[in-house]
């Protein structure tokens, strides 16, 4: 149990004990900035359930509640009761769990005994990773760290896109246009081209949809030249993928393809007509709904969707990790497609914990991006020329650094991911250059300095280890507020997995990291009076200490540095 969920129990239990209420009943709050209060206990509900007024209530607990151990002060605040910590005894326990728990402070075992799936990334082959892809990769990865952290066994899977009528018309347009030396050489970019002048020609002559058709056709039937090209094309592509995904840090557990999938597919769609939950409708098969649009399972073609297959990976997923969720990290645009799946699972008897983690739109100016028409910004260039430019600012910032090459490429990798992760998922996002690999405000480049500056203090301070400290001499706001920052680490990682949004962390080191800034040009560090110095160091440590779980768990490495 950490130290915030044990300070709240107190209060939970000092309240039921007060006024004979179940501990399920007390819901605590975080108090609004301006309240000089660190836990606010909200008395509506337990108000009307005796049908008395919410103040008189308050008050009532108020008086009754003697503050002892951790808290200081307990006041009724019109319907609220507010509970004010003294930080003297809070404060010294609270920087000595983190500085023994280290790297472990925040985690819990809240996730014990439970498995959560995370479908993440999950981009086409033989096409290349863009900004598109950004997000899914990024949110899904943060939330891989932030479950683990909380004690989860996490499954991490990326379910590639690796079937599908696109692939016939790819192999019908390397057939007739593709060169075996560029798939050689430049294998994505030479089939990114192929996709493009397929749909171009299509503009101009539709016939060639059906040859993609029939190519497709093939290769589901088992075609050997067909087959050949297509693992091929796997193999070229995931081999690109994995150099991204490395610099970028992210890893997986699983990359099951919906090719994996195939024989279960036809499974489902047996079962679908068996169980009456489908029907033919003009050669094809599909599942009807009160109040959505019909889901395709089968072309008139027999040709299998990929909706069939996320029906038959749904079904694989719950039967084989058993998971408390499977969280699905796709783009909104998806949302009717995950209802129909979800609703199709459940009228198949297929009992799911599918949950779809959406996000908003990447947009480049022209509109929504489209591999189709190839306009696109490939991930690759984004991150080389983040990189680029971090290396330009360090170079004028710190010419004599060593090591330039590798923090250049954490700062710039760090810039982007930041730039998305602070953002609330659920918002499109107008991507730039200018706002994605800004330097300043609210960054990962400025959270990466701020570690940076707490290690050099710390550095010139010439302290390894805090044995002996006093909290109760950090007692002007800006330490107070600190302590406060540190002790709630805890509680805005679950928030942030219960509400799937790593963007509640990046929120949370930018306020840390700015009030630890606004802390250290305040007040003399490592100028202050023994006894105080070395309590303040303490405080950076801690600081330290805090904002390199929080960049760790948005998947953003710090530097000693920079």
């Amino acid at each position: 149990m950490n130290l915030n969920t044990k300070v709240k129990n107190q209060i939970i239990k000092t309240i039921s004990e007060c006024m004979k209420i179940g501990e399920r009943n007390i819901y605590l709050e975080k108090p609004p900035e301006n309240i000089d209060a660190d836990i606010a206990f909200p008395c509506f509900f337990l108000a009307k359930t005796r049908g008395k007024n919410p103040v008189e209530v308050a008050k009532d607990i108020a008086f009754k509640i003697e503050p002892e151990g951790y808290i200081k002060k307990v006041e009724a605040s019109g319907p609220y009761v507010n509970f004010l910590f003294d930080w003297t005894v809070l404060g010294n326990e609270l920087l000595r769990t983190v500085l023994k728990q280290k790297e472990k402070y925040g985690s819990s075992a809240l996730g014990k005994g439970k498995t959560v799936v995370i479908d993440y990334s999950s981009p086409n082959i033989a096409k290349p990773l863009t900004v598109g892809h950004l997000r899914s990769t990024i949110i899904g990865h943060s939330l891989y760290r932030i479950f683990k952290f909380l004690g989860y066994r996490v499954i991490g899977d990326n379910h590639l896109g690796d079937w599908g009528t696109q692939f016939g018309k790819l192999i019908y347009a390397y057939k007739k246009w593709g060169s075996e030396e560029k798939l050689r050489t430049m294998p994505i970019q030479h089939l990114l081209e192929l996709y493009v002048r397929f749909h171009k020609e299509a503009e101009t002559n539709p016939e060639i949809e059906e040859f993609g058709r029939m190519e497709f056709k093939k290769l589901e039937e088992g075609d050997r030249e067909n087959l050949k090209l297509w693992k091929k094309f796997k193999e070229f592509s995931i081999k690109e993928f994995n150099k991204i995904y490395t610099r970028l840090g992210v890893e997986f557990d699983y990359m099951l393809g919906e090719s994996e999938y195939l024989d279960g597919s036809k499974k489902i769609i047996s079962r679908a007509l068996k169980l009456g939950v489908a029907k033919k409708s003009k050669g094809a098969v599909i599942i009807e709904f009160e109040d959505m649009p019909p889901l395709l399972i089968q072309k008139s073609d027999e040709a299998t969707l990929y909706q069939t297959r996320d029906l038959a990976t749904l079904e694989y997923r719950m039967r084989k990790f058993k998971p408390e969720k499977i969280l699905y990290v796709v783009g909104s645009e998806q949302s009717l497609h995950f209802k129909q799946v979800f609703r199709a699972a459940e009228m198949l008897g297929i009992k799911h914990t599918g949950v779809h983690v959406n996000f908003g739109l990447m947009s480049l100016p022209e509109g929504k991006m489209s591999t189709r028409k190839g306009r696109v910004v490939f991930l690759e260039d984004l991150l080389d020329k983040a990189v680029d430019m971090a290396k330009k600012i360090i170079e004028e910032k710190n010419p004599c650094l060593k090591g330039k090459t590798r923090i250049a490429e954490r700062v710039g990798i760090g810039a982007v991911k930041y730039n998305d992760l602070s953002r609330d998922r659920v918002k499109d996002i107008k991507f730039d250059w200018r706002n994605a690999l800004c330097f300043e405000g609210n960054t990962g480049p400025y959270l990466q300095y701020t570690y940076v500056r707490a290690s050099s203090i710390l550095r010139k301070s010439g302290i390894k280890q805090f044995k002996s400290f006093d909290a109760g001499l950090l007692k002007s706001e800006r330490e107070v507020s600190l302590l406060r920052k540190i002790f709630l680490f805890p509680e805005i990682v679950e928030n942030s997995a219960n509400d799937y949004k790593p963007h509640y962390i990046a929120n949370y080191a930018y306020e840390l990291a700015s009030s630890f800034n606004d802390f250290y040009e305040s007040v003399p560090v490592l100028k202050a009076e023994k006894d105080l110095k070395i309590s303040r160091l303490a405080l950076t440590e801690c600081i330290k200490i805090v904002l390199r779980n929080a960049l760790w768990l948005l998947g953003i490495e710090v530097m000693e540095r920079m």
